[in-house]
């Protein structure tokens, strides 16, 4: 066989696989993807790789805006990613996906609306890529950046764009336009960069043993995502899989948002209130748990060992709230933006799966209940001396005695050993438990 038949046969025989791939994906549809409109003026058709790829940087003699500055590695038509900007505010040149997930983009303007819109079934929200990153808590560009260097470099180099190590732009699907359709995922995890996740029922929420009960859809009692009947996760690829690539309890991530390593998350390790990983992961309560519907009365059939995805409570891209927190939980809107992580307005969030005061005759957005009166308390009363501890979360003196602030003991890994700490509001070493309290 001469040399030039076994290279045309090589190419005859390798390019349908990578192609059907592409043409498969949300970039490389006939119908839906990429459509630069100064390369379709020139005549090539929706979802072709000259929409991205520039070979010559010229065509027809001329190169197609946007133009200008030094050749781009991957023979893109931009600027890859910017590492000069090491935390936002964002603008399109920074990324080269900017320049279409942006409602005004200057190559072609794409709607993306956040997850809490499109899986949770809310209304509003930004409705560009761009727009979601220039919001008060954002996944770090820059921060991805670096960190996936070094923790995937087999495929993850210094000119890779931050937003490939969750996606896959050659295979990644059109996933808002059939929300309930797992197959049309638009990830792949970072350490499997070349398959999608999520498109297998191994690589979906159900894989958790009966233990997942999907959240309410927006303003129903249907499920999400899409607002269908099914509670099991059989719709939602298995985010926790997915996100513990990189957050989990092993791996240091620095964020340069906070200008501290972000907390580790186990959320895998079985255990009981004192020990094991994340109590919303795989280790569960041990007596009782006060959460409404549809976790009060789900039909797993369970009453504890509930295991949260992570898009339940966070946004992938940013968020109006701290840490990326979702506007709307099961089901209901959050009744106020979360600004500071120092605060109790994290019963914004917590209350819309845990059973606050109102639910006992009190007052809604407190949690004097579950933490002083119910069967399972840690810290059961009166009296039990609440100047101690609530006082200092005042910082002394006041008649009225406010809920003390969540973060004290709730957050990823947390207890109570706050209450051990002479440094720390509050400083109660004698109602000390050290119960998982996250």
């Amino acid at each position: 066989m001469s040399l030039s038949l076994f290279i045309v046969l090589t190419l005859l025989s390798c390019v349908p696989a990578y192609a059907g791939n592409y043409t498969d994906s949300a970039h490389g549809s006939s119908s839906s993807g990429v459509d630069r409109q100064v390369i379709h003026d020139l005549g090539y058709s929706r979802g072709n790789c000259a929409h991205c790829h520039e070979m010559h940087a010229s065509i027809k003699g001329a190169e197609p805006a946007p133009a200008g500055g030094a050749a781009s590695p991957y023979a893109l038509f931009a600027q890859n990613f910017d590492t000069t900007v090491i935390s936002g505010s964002y603008a399109e040149a920074n990324n080269f996906c900017f320049y279409c997930h942006n409602t005004t983009g200057s190559a072609q303007s794409v709607t993306n609306y956040d997850y809490s819109h499109v899986f949770g079934g809310a209304t509003g929200g930004e409705s560009s890529i761009l727009d979601e990153f220039n919001q008060s808590s954002y996944h770090n560009l820059y921060d991805i950046w670096n960190f996936s260097r070094d923790a995937f470099p087999s495929w993850f180099k210094d000119n890779t764009n931050p937003c490939d190590a969750c996606h896959n732009p050659h295979i990644a699907k059109r996933n808002w336009y059939e929300p309930q359709n797992p197959l049309l995922t638009a990830i792949s995890k970072p350490s499997d960069h070349g398959s999608l996740w999520g498109d297998d029922e191994d690589e979906t929420m159900k894989n958790y043993s009966s233990y997942y009960q999907a959240p309410y859809y927006y303003n129903s009692n249907t499920y999400e995502p899409a607002g269908t009947t099914s509670y099991d996760g059989s719709r939602v690829p298995d985010y926790n899989s997915f996100c513990t690539d990189c957050h989990n309890k092993d791996n240091t991530i620095f964020s340069h948002n906070l200008n501290r390593d972000l907390r580790k998350i186990d959320w895998v390790t079985t255990g009981n209130e004192t020990d094991g990983g994340d109590k919303h992961g795989k280790n569960e309560a041990t007596v009782s748990l006060n959460v409404r519907k549809p976790f009060a009365s789900s039909s797993l059939g369970i009453t504890k060992g509930f295991v949260l995805s992570c898009t339940d409570c966070h946004e992938p891209h940013g968020s109006p709230n701290v840490m990326l927190i979702r506007r709307e939980v099961n089901g209901e809107d959050l009744p106020g933006d979360i600004t500071s992580n120092d605060t109790v307005a994290w019963a914004n969030l917590c209350g819309r799966c845990h059973k606050d005061d109102s639910f006992y005759g009190g007052t809604a957005g407190e949690f004097k209940y579950i933490h002083h009166y119910d069967k399972d308390a840690p810290y059961p009363g009166p009296p039990m001396g609440c100047c101690s501890c609530h006082d200092k979360d005042m910082g002394g003196g006041g008649m009225s005695k406010p809920p003390i602030k969540c973060n004290y003991c709730h957050f990823h890994g947390g207890n109570d050993r706050c209450l051990l700490d002479d440094s720390s509001k509050p400083y109660y070493p004698s109602q000390y438990t050290g119960r998982r309290c996250f």
